[in-house]
């Protein structure tokens, strides 16, 4: 069925509104604000794994010519005597520059009390193991139990059972190329901070909290941030850079971690492991599961592991199953969010687990999947039982299915060698993701007309990489009717001159803000066409109302004579500035009935992907090239065409990058991490990336619950690097042990008894 044609959306020649900056230099990130006119702050991070500081001796670091000032946890409240990593944060220096500040931080003498801790999550899963420390009584919480129909019986009479297992997927840190640094200065009582930041009001609220100031004398700001991948969205050292510049009588203070303190002091993403059960039929019906999950949290107690199952879930039709997820504490650094947070090493687990089952079934693993795929329409098997106002997995498989060539390249596990002598290998993975939902009940957005008859949004949130201004642009101009050049982005991540527009995470801003923005657009167009029909042209027709105006390219069209029209230049001559401002909606079916359930009725609204991986492994050397990679994503419907296809080509390099380059190194016995530089890790270039090979497709289901009918992407886009681990399994026949890293060649050569 044809999708309703949209004006603005959608079309690839609308660019980025703030792409220009970025190409001239004229970007403003935090630490350019103030050039010339500020002071320098430096952090200096903990030398144990667990224990107390006992004392801290900064006189000598005080001495020393240039050094302002000296802060440490008694200073900073989100800092802590207590440690419980190697690399936490405990004191921080304020200089004339940042060299002085780096060197006085050796001159800080920090005493500790040493305590037993524990590294390793298996180690602390251990009968008798000591305690973290990070939680009272226990290194373990169960952070999922769901229980579907009755899994141990529907196990135990499947006439086909396999267990399966996988040990810890990789583990990481950001590692974004402008690191966590902030400015910030004092007028009176007031605090005025620049920070990069995912959800500048999140961080605003963060800052509160942390000086126990009122709101509305903590003033943050964010314009550009040089990445973030989840991991900038809590106060972002705006706390301790106002700190700091409190105890220099208010002058400004720029905080800039090194890329060491960067990858130490802040979240990483966890690592996974899996105990996984299947009951299923010899032809490849799925009958039960029990998938039990366990996720290295470092020092986050609350460290966000719990959903790595919903790709399983959700995606398949398994009438009995069992999901359990277990988060473990360690001394370890800490874990957090991280792009695309849960279904990364959930999937890598679980996609991995069912190419077991099929190699068991000596089934085609794409058979198997298709075998089981739960329908587009289908409600959720689990309580409350709902619709998705949008998907498209099946039609996603089914194209990467064609467009592969797979039916021709598939062969058995480890028995398809190339001319080369190379190691063929292909595979599929995709799910229904956890992220990309429509969620904008708490967030707002605001529009201006201006006497010209142009207008301009004003965000409460970041461009961060993805361009969610711009968005939102897209949306204003397609709800007003305007054309795309006439709407101007105005100002954006001020928590002075804006409402909150959410978080740039969990790909949520286009069906959050952008919900929003169809409001603020909606109050406005009924603003302007009350204002239409009092104006020369349309005040002359008998009995006009504004339900009888229509917009489009600009023009307010009255609809049983299309040839009456006035422009919103037009339309707004003679008036000042108009303003209007909306908030965004909770998922529900609004546009559509979907698989009987009316509109009107609460449903699920997620992003969808689904990967395809071709590589050719050197069975001497442990080597992999990836000969194409295909990455289709679910959009909804597509807003930003341009923004799309970069965050989908991007992603296909970051699946890249989690598969075979991605990976911390620890000394376990200090907990010390020893890769903490991109030179001394394995980070990878635009060399290793052969542009050709990179395939992506946007797939617009429509998403009944989004605005236009569109939801989130940024997260799903990077979410199957299981693809190119299965596709390594398919070219060697043997599955690489991860061991909490990447798949490096000596790990291949291990596989194949060669190491």
């Amino acid at each position: 069925m044809a999708l309703p044609e949209l004006k603005v959306m959608g079309n690839l020649a609308n660019h980025d509104k703030t792409a220009y900056t970025i190409v001239t230099g004229n970007a403003d990130f935090a630490s350019d604000r103030l050039a010339g006119r500020k002071l320098y702050g430096a952090v200096k991070t903990s030398t144990i794994m667990r224990g107390v500081i006992t004392n801290i001796d900064a006189s000598k670091a005080l001495e020393e010519p240039g050094v302002r000032a000296v802060v440490t946890y008694e200073d900073v409240p989100t800092w802590s005597e207590a440690i419980f990593a190697w690399g936490q944060e405990v004191a921080g220096v304020v200089a004339d520059d940042p060299f002085i500040a780096e060197r006085a931080l050796d001159l800080i003498e920090v005493e500790y009390e040493e305590r037993p801790g524990v590294f390793d999550p298996d180690e602390a899963m251990a009968s008798g193991a000591p305690l973290t420390g990070i939680r009272p009584d226990s290194n373990i919480r169960l952070a999922t139990d769901l229980t579907r129909g009755d899994p141990d019986g529907a196990l135990a009479a499947a006439p086909v059972q396999l267990e399966t297992t996988f040990d810890y997927s990789t583990t990481y840190q950001h590692a974004t190329l402008e690191p966590h640094q902030s400015v910030a200065w004092w007028v009176g009582d007031q605090v005025y901070i620049w920070a990069p930041s995912q959800h500048v009001f999140g961080m605003k609220n963060g800052i509160v909290n942390a000086l126990g100031m009122p709101a509305n004398k903590v003033h943050v700001y964010t314009h550009f941030t040089g990445c973030g991948h989840g991991d900038k969205t809590g106060t972002n050292t705006g706390e301790v850079s106002a700190i700091m510049s409190k105890k220099v009588n208010g002058a400004p203070v720029n905080l800039v971690k090194t890329r060491k303190s960067n990858i130490l002091t802040h979240s990483r993403q966890f690592s996974i492991k899996s105990q996984i059960k299947w009951g299923a039929t010899q032809d490849g019906k799925i009958l039960a599961v029990d998938a039990k999950f366990f996720g290295n949290g470092g020092r986050n107690a609350n460290a966000p592991i719990g959903n790595c199952h919903f790709g399983l879930r959700t995606t398949y039709t398994i009438p009995d199953a069992r999901f359990q997820v277990t988060i473990i504490s360690t001394n370890s650094p800490l874990t957090g969010y991280w792009r695309c947070v849960n279904d990364p090493p959930g999937a890598v687990n679980y996609d991995s687990a069912l190419y077991k089952l099929a190699a068991h079934l000596d089934m085609d693993p794409y058979e198997l999947i298709m075998t089981n795929l739960r329908p587009n329409d289908a409600p959720d098997l689990d309580p409350p039982n709902r619709v998705w106002g949008g998907i498209a997995v099946k039609e996603m498989f089914e194209w990467l299915h064609q467009e592969t060539g797979y039916a021709s390249k598939w062969h058995k596990p480890g028995t398809k060698t190339l001319p080369d002598g190379r190691l063929h290998g292909i595979a599929i993975t995709g799910h229904r993701d956890s992220h990309g939902s429509v969620n904008g009940a708490s967030r707002g957005m605001m529009v201006t007309m201006t006497p010209d008859g142009t207008c301009f949004v004003n965000v409460g949130g970041a461009r961060g990489c993805e361009g969610g201004p711009t968005v939102c642009c897209h949306i204003v101009a397609e709800t007003l009717g305007m054309k795309y050049e006439d709407v101007n982005l105005g100002e954006w991540g001020d928590t002075d001159t804006s409402i909150d527009s959410g978080i740039q995470a969990g790909s949520g801003f286009t069906g959050g803000a952008g919900s929003a923005s169809v409001g603020a657009a909606t109050e406005m167009r009924e603003k302007l066409f009350a204002r239409a029909i009092t104006k020369a042209g349309f005040r002359e027709i008998e009995g006009i109302k504004v339900e009888d105006l229509y917009a489009e390219n600009s023009e307010v069209i009255y609809r049983p004579d299309p040839t009456k029209k006035l422009t919103y230049r037009q339309v707004m001559a003679g008036t000042p500035p108009t303003a209007a401002s909306g908030n965004g909606w909770s998922s529900s079916l609004r546009s559509k009935s979907v698989g009987g359930v009316p509109q009107g009725e609460v449903c699920n609204s997620n992003g969808n992907a689904c990967t395809a991986a071709e590589v050719a492994v050197d069975p001497d050397t442990g080597a992999v090239e990836v000969l194409g990679l295909w990455n289709a994503v679910d959009t909804g419907r597509t807003v930003f065409k341009r923004g799309t296809i970069k965050e989908m080509s991007t992603g296909c390099e970051l699946q890249i990058w989690q598969a075979l380059f991605a990976g911390d190194v620890y000394d376990k016995t200090s907990g010390a991490l020893i890769g903490s530089q991109y030179t001394d890790s394995m980070y990878f270039t635009p060399k290793d990336i052969i542009g050709e090979n990179l395939h992506v497709q946007d797939f617009e289901s429509d998403d009944a619950a989004g605005p236009f009918g569109a939801h989130g992407i940024g997260e799903p886009c990077v979410t199957n690097y299981s693809a190119i681990i299965c596709a390594i399994f398919n070219a060697t026949g043997q599955w690489v042990n991860l061991n909490k890293g990447p798949c490096t060649p000596d790990k291949i050569l291990k596989s194949l008894g060669k190491a």
